[in-house]
């Protein structure tokens, strides 16, 4: 194939790239449609030895491919191997991670990660149009202002946008009126946050927030980081007075988790939760090492609970999975299959190594909130949180690693047509 013609697909590429992260917030249709075709234009491009020479030495690409084949491999000692091979299909998503790493184009990386944060601003500006009583569709109203989403995901969205935003303002070298604006997309989603009633990106943001500041400002500006933090509290004390709510949701929760715990009232959304952690510990004790493979853990749920929880079943017995995703994982495919999540979210992730800083603190952001968010949800087996996850992978992997033909890294570039 010619070069011109290799360029021009690798243009096309980069092009649904940008469409894909403005659609992560907005559409799920063009997600599903721009993520494949995104991976048959890689494969299309060609020029897989260069590009597999490069994934070699990238580790969370290897994280990736690991992870992705021992879920594959599970099937065969799993009882449904048809619904396992259903289940591990959606993890194609994470392929976007090397597609993005080798395939993306300097330019378009901003491009891309400012399209993701035009694309939520506008959900946001619809969530709070909801959250008024202006306008009210599908699932959305006042009580669930989540225009496009479950919330649970829409939170993830929300968490992963501002801990970009957040980044970028701590890491200063902007102008006026980029800061003025970034300042207000940072307070808008924070708000979209509290508004929201999904506590996964909730908690995560809050843990990742502080976290960012000391990492980014605390060396160079620890006056600076420390105000921030203390005004943090005092924000987040503030939103917990007056925003209703956020404070019901936080009271609720925090009730409902300390009800189950103390007194065994799991008839509650915190008081499930619990009762599945129960049933998956005895899970986890009849097949500790290799879990029960992909596809059956829930079929095993169900006989412990007859079988040692059969109190619980009332409560528990309708789960389609298991609402963590380290316990799902766990259950589905052991301690092994865990190391395998933990390899990638934060070792591999967090390890880069990023040619730019940038990268590293995005990376770091990422990780710490799925790290956190994966204690409210199995986000590694809904389509948006893992494509939301898979591109931002993709983007902090692309600088240095790209084989395009404005900005190869001569370091990593096997050979040049």
């Amino acid at each position: 194939m010619q070069a011109e013609t290799r360029n021009r697909i690798n243009l096309y590429l980069n092009v649904v790239v940008v469409v894909l992260a403005f659609s992560i917030p907005l559409y799920r249709k063009w997600v599903s449609i721009a993520a494949p075709l995104i991976m048959i234009l890689w494969f299309v491009e060609g020029r897989l030895p260069d590009k597999l020479a490069v994934l070699k030495r990238h580790w969370l690409s290897l994280a990736v491919g690991g992870f992705i084949a021992f879920n594959l491999i599970s099937v065969f000692w799993s009882s449904n191997p048809v619904a396992g091979l259903d289940y591990v299909f959606k993890y194609y998503y994470l392929l976007l991670i090397p597609i993005l790493a080798t395939s993306l184009r300097s330019r378009i990386r901003e491009r891309a990660e400012n399209a993701f944060l035009f694309g939520t601003a506008l959900s946001i500006a619809v969530s709070f149009a909801v959250f008024v009583g202006f306008v009210r569709f599908r699932d959305a109203y006042p009580g669930n202002p989540s225009p496009a989403m479950s919330h649970l995901d829409y939170s993830m969205v929300l968490a992963v946008a501002a801990s970009i935003v957040l980044c970028r303002l701590l890491e200063g070298g902007q102008q006026r009126r980029t800061i003025v604006l970034q300042s207000s997309l940072l307070v808008a989603l924070t708000a979209g946050l509290v508004i929201n009633i999904g506590r996964s990106g909730q908690l995560a943001f809050l843990v990742a927030a502080p976290v960012m500041v000391w990492m980014i400002l605390g060396a160079r500006k620890p006056r600076l980081a420390i105000a921030l933090l203390i005004g943090s509290v005092i924000v987040i004390a503030l939103s917990y007075a007056v925003i209703r709510p956020f404070h019901d949701r936080v009271n609720s929760g925090i009730g409902e988790v300390r009800a189950a715990i103390s007194a065994g009232q799991y008839d509650t959304n915190q008081g499930k939760r619990v009762a599945g952690f129960l049933v998956a510990v005895e899970m986890v004790k009849e097949r500790p090492v290799l879990g029960t493979g992909a596809g059956h853990n829930m079929e095993l749920f169900q006989q412990v609970l007859d079988d040692h929880h059969p109190d619980l079943k009332p409560f528990v017995g309708w789960f389609p999975h298991l609402h963590n995703q380290y316990l799902q994982s766990i259950t589905e495919t052991g301690l092994v299959g865990l190391a395998l999540l933990l390899l990638i979210v934060p070792i591999a992730l967090v390890a880069g190594p990023y040619v730019d800083p940038h990268d590293r603190y995005l990376a770091i952001s990422l990780a710490i909130v799925y790290l956190v968010g994966f204690l409210g949800d199995p986000f590694f087996r809904k389509q948006l949180p893992l494509v939301l996850f898979a591109m931002v992978g993709g983007l902090v992997s692309a600088r240095g690693r790209s084989l395009v033909w404005d900005g190869p890294h001569p370091d990593e570039l096997g050979h040049r047509e």
